[in-house]
């Protein structure tokens, strides 16, 4: 069994941040509603299915999961994130408060990509692999479990020398604002959003705007609340990461063209 090192914040009733790190294959955090249920994951064997976890003998739609990931939920106790399946492909996964779990398909070829969050309306975000590139592109997941659209930070931020835009939404709430990082890269699959990109939030009207915490060198987006305020981390230094919580106003900036 291996052995997995996780920090990470946790934010209750959108003003306490608790932080959180372990450093063991224990079971450990990895999402909370507004009620203050939470979900964890565990670090197990990639070869051993969830028997005692999963309907059907370790199976959805099907398929022989042997690692579950959850990201996301909402306040009705619906749950989602990506599961790995034989073939180490990754997929979308739901699971409804009834105990139910399906994947989503996303747009790509095989299917496969991940969720990143859900909101109390049941509109999902997630992020997959655009098709003939190894850049991610972010989409959504409307309350009916379908396909809504792809989520694209503009283009116009990424020099010539690093052409390959990544986009990875982290957050969205009821008013279907969304929060996420985008990073550039001179080779299509050399991305981290999470830990080398840049912050956006998306306005309902589709309008992107970049996140600037304060002097940060970096601002990263995790999260955003129903009364916009936006959750995430500000790198000062290389050495210097820091959890903030601010209202999105104090944050957002005009896209740098």
């Amino acid at each position: 069994m291996s052995t997995r090192c996780v920090a990470a914040v946790i934010v209750l009733s959108g003003f306490i941040m608790l932080p959180v790190s372990y450093c063991s294959s224990s079971p450990a955090l990895a999402a909370v509603n507004e009620h203050g249920t939470i979900v964890v994951f565990k670090t197990e064997d990639s070869t051993s299915p969830f028997e005692s976890i999963f309907p059907e003998n370790g199976t959805i739609d099907g398929r022989k999961i042997s690692t579950l990931s959850p990201t996301g939920m909402n306040a009705h106790g619906r749950v989602v994130g990506l599961v790995t399946a034989e073939a180490e492909a990754r997929f979308p996964f739901v699971r409804e408060p009834d105990g139910r779990f399906w994947l989503f398909m996303t747009p790509s070829p095989s299917g496969q990509g991940e969720f990143t969050d859900i909101s109390d309306s049941g509109k999902a975000v997630g992020v997959y692999e655009k098709e003939g590139s190894a850049a991610t592109l972010g989409f959504m997941m409307d309350s009916h479990g379908q396909w809504a659209m792809d989520i694209q930070y503009p283009s116009n931020p990424c020099p010539a020398s690093r052409s390959h835009l990544h986009t990875q939404p982290n957050g969205i709430n009821d008013r279907d604002e969304i929060v996420g990082n985008f990073e550039c890269t001179a080779v299509p699959g050399d991305a981290d959003p999470l830990f080398r990109g840049q912050g956006f939030y998306r306005a309902p009207d589709g309008t992107f705007y970049r996140l600037q915490y304060e002097d940060a060198v970096r601002t990263v987006a995790g999260k955003i609340s129903n009364t916009g305020v936006i959750f995430g981390y500000y790198v000062l230094d290389e050495d210097t990461w820091l959890p903030f919580a601010a209202p999105k106003d104090d944050l957002i900036r005009e896209v740098i063209r």
